[in-house]
This record gives C-alpha cells, sequence and structure tokens, in this order.
C-alpha cells in the first residue's frame, strides 16, 4: 500500500512536468511564429524583389541609402520620399516597385499568424475581454499595410528625377501613406505586447 502511494508522487511530478514543458513550447511558438513569418518574409521579400541586393551594391559602392519608407516608426514628408527614391536609383526603384507589388499578399500571411497566436492565447489564459478587438487591430494593420504599399506604388509611377524636372510626388497622398506606416508598426507593436503579456500569464499560472 505506501508503495503503491510513493509511486503516484514520480507520476504525478512526471505530468506535471510534461504539462508545464508542453505549455512552453506552445507559448514559445505563439511568441516565435509571428517574428519568424515577419523575418523571413521581409527576407523573402527583399531577395525575390532584388532590393536587397540593390541596396547593398550601392552601400560597397560608398552610396548612403536612408531607411526604407516602410520602416520610419515616426513618418515621413514628400521630400523624404524624394530623397529615398532619389537614393536607390533606377535599378533600386524597379526593384521597389516589385517588393511593393509583392508584399500586397504579406499582410495575409502574418495577420493570420498573428491572429491564431491571440486566439489560442485568449482561450488559453480565458481572459474575459473580446478577442474580437484583437483581429479588429490586426485588420487594421492589414489595411494600412496594403494603404501604404498602393500609395506607394501609385507614387512611384509618378516620380521622376529632379534632375529631369522636379518631383511629382503627390504630398497629400504621402500623408496618408505615412499614416499608414506609422499606424501599422506602432499597432503591430501594440498588439504583440499584448500576446506576450497573455503568453507570459499563460506560463506563470499555467
Amino acid at each position: 500500500m505506501q508503495a503503491s502511494v510513493l509511486l503516484k508522487y514520480p507520476v504525478r511530478t512526471v505530468s506535471a512536468a510534461c504539462l508545464m514543458i508542453s505549455m512552453i513550447l506552445k507559448a514559445i511558438t505563439a511568441l516565435g511564429l509571428p517574428v519568424a513569418v515577419l523575418l523571413s518574409g521581409g527576407w523573402i521579400l527583399s531577395r525575390v524583389s532584388g532590393l536587397g541586393s540593390v541596396v547593398n551594391q550601392l552601400t560597397q559602392a560608398g552610396h548612403t541609402v536612408p531607411t526604407a519608407l516602410n520602416r520610419r516608426w515616426f513618418g515621413y514628408g514628400t521630400r523624404e520620399v524624394q530623397v529615398y527614391w532619389h537614393a536607390l536609383q533606377e535599378s533600386g526603384r524597379r526593384a521597389e516597385k516589385t517588393s511593393l507589388q509583392l508584399d500586397l499578399a504579406f499582410p495575409f500571411l502574418y495577420g493570420g499568424t498573428l491572429a491564431a497566436s491571440l486566439l489560442w492565447a485568449q482561450a488559453t489564459v480565458n481572459e474575459s475581454f473580446q478577442p474580437m478587438w484583437m483581429v479588429a487591430a490586426i485588420a487594421i494593420v492589414m489595411i494600412a499595410d496594403w494603404t501604404e504599399n498602393l500609395i506607394q506604388l501609385g507614387q512611384l509611377a509618378h516620380y521622376q528625377d529632379a534632375s529631369l524636372g522636379g518631383s511629382r510626388l503627390q504630398s497629400a497622398w504621402i500623408r496618408v501613406a505615412s499614416c499608414a506606416t506609422v499606424i501599422k508598426l506602432w499597432l503591430t507593436c501594440g498588439v504583440y505586447v499584448c500576446l506576450v503579456g497573455l503568453v507570459f500569464k499563460i506560463v506563470l499560472t499555467g
């Protein structure tokens, strides 16, 4: 009798440890998958469009290439767009166009991955708030991403070097694209912070 009771404790301990390990692995997946999709997607877009190769060549040749427009947390104006596209030169602008076109499909992948991670975390921690608020935030991120890309594609078609007669960029549309970029970056960051908070709660209370 005593032996059977003693045997139960190691079994329970092992079972609890396995559950904890399983929860930690799921938490790592929930946190890591959206980041992996974001980083790998950016790398693939850079490689397929050729933009990364062009930027590397320009940098090695001694040219300064400003930060890409879609990574500017505080937005940009017509002047910044003009400077960036001028720095890319003709080959870089062709690659930029291809990158923007390919990027129109990327929000589906990243948004879907982030939504899946959030919904799993919310269901696991069983919080009272509605998951639809999170899905709505991700939908706004996706719409902002599409808005940014479509406007930049349109303005890229209007672009011409100052040496050929000056910029034909439309400042109003540039401001809209800039706002979309800012919303996309900061809201994505906020959603991911919520995901991190939920996952940590799962691990600590699991």
